[in-house]
């Protein structure tokens, strides 16, 4: 069984050449309007680490659904919920994280490289203050919160557990990308790719070991893979932190005194950048737990369904987090040195070849159908049929979805439009999407294939909405200016 997640992870590798071809195609566009051979080259170094990296802890998020897929449809339906629980906190520290790295890259495009340090020492502080309070209140409130999702006993029973013990491992993610974020905003790409690679392969080695047993280790199913994940991100939050400081990198917070943390107007600053962030990141992942809480309320069928699938989906999306990244970073920079035309001309062209490129590794990823669903073989009959289907829904419909994240992760919010994007994330899904999709599960009991279509009326309605908003160019703005004013 082991063979199966690290064979995926190797032919990922094999087809990096068709990846970097496909960013060629796409970058070598912003080349040619660019006329500029150096931008070509500084898009493709940093992309690819990015979207490799995002790729494979992707993959990691299916390991655990291969591995307890063995254990039949209520452990991947645990695995699948939990981590679903997991993903909505997560992606609140991804919104303050990239605080950072929006600031970062233009406090680098602006050469004011010493104040990203005393940013990253302050969003600590206010990550490890939001996630203490949810940490403490998980052990009491697990089980009834996954009972929302769905009534089988035995979901509820294994995904609790696994809650128990993955849950305080977030305040290690948060350090993690919160560094990352950092690195990236002042474009060192590839430290944390190897870091990230390194601590994939313990995770999934643990995984193996934890979950089948052996080596005196009796098999501990479930709980093996949340024991394997906390230890993994231990080692990784340790092996990060502790390599930065032997380099005496300029983003590790030595020589930060709480004095120098002091100021007021600095906080406010940093706050009014990423709250809006950290809501509108809020919104989005609480609105897919409520997809997620639509499709367990359908059956357990339909959960595992979306539990199995959600990976699959996320491994196409990942691929392209390095694209709007990039885009972000190359963005925020120019913004930083008040270069605004080329800003412009730069963020037009990403958003132009997002979702043709999109296009055509969904219909490649379509081509490996049989090999994706190899792994899951275990599970029933009737849940692979329902999941061929949906999973070309959500191939396809992930070139709009990859739009959407380019222009709110890769333009908007690169000069700090933050607000805007809240507005429209919370239309397009808790205005428009959520009330339809209710309504098509349990008013008109449509089947899970047409209830998720119905889903992605929230990304056709957000798209519209973002690209107006980019045309009006109101994120064209240096954030190194503004913070020093104490707004943002």
């Amino acid at each position: 069984m082991i063979f199966l997640p690290l064979l995926m992870f190797f032919t990922s590798i094999k087809i990096q050449l068709l990846i970097i071809l496909f960013f060629q195609f796409t970058l070598r566009s912003i080349m040619r309007t660019n006329n500029n051979v150096s931008s070509f080259k500084t898009s493709l170094k940093l992309a690819w680490p990015i979207s490799l990296q995002s790729m494979l802890v992707t993959i990691l998020g299916m390991t655990d659904i291969m591995m307890v897929a063995n254990l039949g449809d209520s452990a991947v339906a645990a695995v699948g919920v939990a981590n679903r629980i997991q993903f909505v906190i997560l992606i609140i520290l991804t919104g303050l994280a990239s605080g950072v790295g929006i600031l970062s890259a233009q406090y680098f495009g602006a050469g004011k490289i010493d104040r990203i340090k005393k940013v990253i020492v302050m969003t600590v502080i206010i990550a490890a203050v939001s996630l203490l309070p949810i940490v403490v209140l998980n052990f009491y409130l697990a089980d009834n919160v996954i009972n929302l999702v769905t009534d089988d006993s035995e979901v509820i029973r294994l995904g609790s557990e696994y809650l128990w013990i993955t849950m305080p491992s977030l305040l290690f993610v948060a350090l993690i990308i919160i560094f990352e974020n950092a690195l990236r905003g002042m474009g060192q790409v590839k430290f944390p790719m190897v870091l990230s690679t390194i601590a994939i392969f313990i995770n999934i080695m643990l995984n193996y070991w934890l979950i089948f047993g052996g080596f005196g280790i009796e098999a501990l199913g479930v709980l093996g893979a949340a024991w394997a994940t906390i230890i993994a991100r231990f080692l990784h939050a340790l092996l990060l932190v502790v390599f930065l400081a032997k380099v005496k990198h300029i983003v590790f917070p030595s020589g930060i005194r709480w004095s120098m943390l002091s100021k007021q107007q600095e906080w406010r600053s940093l706050i009014a950048l990423v709250w809006p962030m950290m809501i509108s990141f809020g919104v989005w992942s609480l609105g897919t737990f409520v997809y997620q809480l639509i499709f367990g309320r359908m059956g357990t069928t339909e959960l595992a369904v979306m539990s199995l699938l959600a990976p699959v989906e996320g491994l196409l999306i990942s691929f392209f987090f390095g694209f709007s990244s990039v885009c972000s970073i190359l963005v925020g920079q120019r913004l930083g040195r008040d270069d605004f035309n080329d800003a412009w001309l730069l963020a037009k062209n990403y958003v132009i070849c997002a979702p043709i490129v999109t296009l055509v590794m969904a219909f490649m990823l379509i081509q490996l159908e049989f090999y994706i669903f190899k792994p899951f073989s275990a599970l029933s009959a009737n849940t692979l049929v329902v999941a061929h289907d949906v999973f070309i829904l959500l191939a396809l419909g992930t070139c709009i979805k990859v739009l959407n994240m380019t222009l709110s992760l890769g333009v908007l919010r690169a000069g700090g439009d933050n607000k805007s994007c809240l507005l429209i994330d919370f239309t397009g899904m808790w205005v428009i999407s959520i009330p339809l999709t209710f309504l098509a599960a349990f008013y008109f009991s449509l089947p899970l294939f047409w209830v998720v279509c119905v889903a992605y009326s929230e990304e056709i309605c957000k798209a519209f909405m973002f690209v107006i908003r980019m045309r009006k160019k109101f994120w064209l703005r240096n954030l190194t200016e503004i913070a020093s004013e104490g707004k943002c």
